[in-house]
């Protein structure tokens, strides 16, 4: 049986972008990286190499990737992949945006605690960042080790918790009896998830770069802080597509039209 997302706060979509769009993703991210190489394998070597030798923190090296892809439209394409975008639209209607800021992950080994590593997240909701609950957000690899799964830690039904009592980025206590459940993703598949789920990041024995969004129906009146962060509309609903056509809210008659030709 197939639960609802209602009741498990996720659902995981399999082959959900196709692979020539992710080849597209990785090979923009290695060309902004300067790592020419035709073989995927050696390119994943160097870039292993690249971080491993990192001058800055790993957010100065994760801001102008997301900055790349989302400048060239990546972003966009990836939330309009069909199987994506249906299910998108199941949970949150047509009127669509995503959330702009710099949201890619970079998770190395020897760096799995939130002390050496800012992106590295210990247990937490979306909503300690001000997300809004009516908000949701995906999570799914661009960059690993061909063949090994990217994963994400979940405890099951935490959505229906409420606010989760946290100080310090991390939960001041939790229920003792859990259930804790591990998202394996391959390239291609995505994971969709309520902004109350706990989550966390999984320890790495090589590198991986991820992305997380969050996705809002910008329709719907945020009441967190959430409005403060910057968001790109990639999709309207029929009925707002007329109130584009018209204009503006008095809704002139004969708007752009001249029937007196």
């Amino acid at each position: 049986m197939i639960k609802s997302f209602s009741d498990t706060g996720y659902i995981i979509l399999r082959n959900a972008i196709n692979d020539k769009l992710i080849k597209e993703v990785q090979s923009k991210i290695y060309n902004l990286l300067d790592i020419d190489d035709d073989i995927q394998k050696n390119q994943y070597k160097r870039f292993c190499n690249l971080v491993k030798k990192l001058k800055t923190t790993e957010f100065d090296f994760i801001k102008p990737i997301f900055e790349y892809i989302y400048y060239k439209d990546l972003i966009e394409k990836i939330l309009l992949e069909k199987k994506l975008y249906n299910s998108i639209v199941d949970l949150l209607g047509k009127d669509l945006s995503f959330c702009n800021d710099h949201s890619i992950t970079l998770n190395l080994p020897n760096k799995s605690s939130p002390e050496k590593n800012y992106l590295f997240k210990n247990w937490h909701q979306e909503i300690w960042s001000g997300a809004n609950p009516s908000t949701i957000q995906i999570w799914m690899p661009l960059i690993n080790k061909e063949g090994s799964y990217a994963k994400l830690q979940i405890m099951e039904e935490s959505h229906k918790w409420g606010h989760i009592p946290h100080s310090n980025r991390r939960p001041i206590s939790l229920p003792k009896k859990n259930k804790i459940t591990t998202a394996n993703l391959q390239f291609g598949d995505v994971l969709i998830f309520s902004t109350l789920l706990l989550h966390r990041s999984v320890p790495v024995t090589s590198p991986l770069l991820s992305l997380p969004i969050l996705l809002k129906n910008f329709k719907v009146k945020d009441n967190s802080f959430q409005e403060n962060r910057n968001w790109k509309i990639f999709s309207y609903s029929e009925l707002t597509k007329i109130e584009r056509i018209l204009g503006n809210h008095y809704l002139s008659p004969y708007r752009l039209k001249n029937f007196d030709d």
